[in-house]
């Protein structure tokens, strides 16, 4: 794991404020319990990046041909989190890190396009046990 990651830390008041901004987005999806998000955060595997009106969660993925970014969660005021892309990208670029990739509803390209984001298929099927 990359020094970078290794010295992340958060205060607990900075997730007490920030998942405000988060739950809503886990609503959207049924992977993550906002529990397991803070739990993510605390061992190190997911990233928090708090705003004053907005957050991001982000996880590093270590793949054979690049490093990537996924940009998980994100809620709040849309403009601060459009200003926080570029602390991310840094971060991205110090880790070694070539692209981020996140799913979101489809009005999200027409908001992020402009920042060079593109949109690509994704499909899934849910197995019964």
């Amino acid at each position: 794991m990359p020094e970078t990651l290794q010295q992340l830390s958060y205060p607990k008041e900075e997730w007490e404020i920030a998942k405000k901004y988060i739950a809503p987005a886990i609503k959207h999806q049924d992977l993550y319990l906002l529990e397991d998000v803070e739990a993510k955060i605390y061992d190190g595997t997911f990233q928090l990046w708090p705003g004053k009106q907005s957050a991001f969660i982000t996880e590093v993925n270590y793949f054979p041909q690049k490093t990537t970014i996924n940009l998980l969660f994100c809620g709040g005021k849309y403009e601060e989190l459009e200003a926080m892309l570029p602390l991310i990208e840094e971060f991205a670029r110090r880790i070694g890190a070539t692209r981020f990739y996140g799913g979101g509803r489809p009005g999200w390209i027409k908001k992020i396009k402009h920042l060079g984001f593109k949109s690509e298929n994704l499909i899934s099927k849910d197995l019964e046990l």
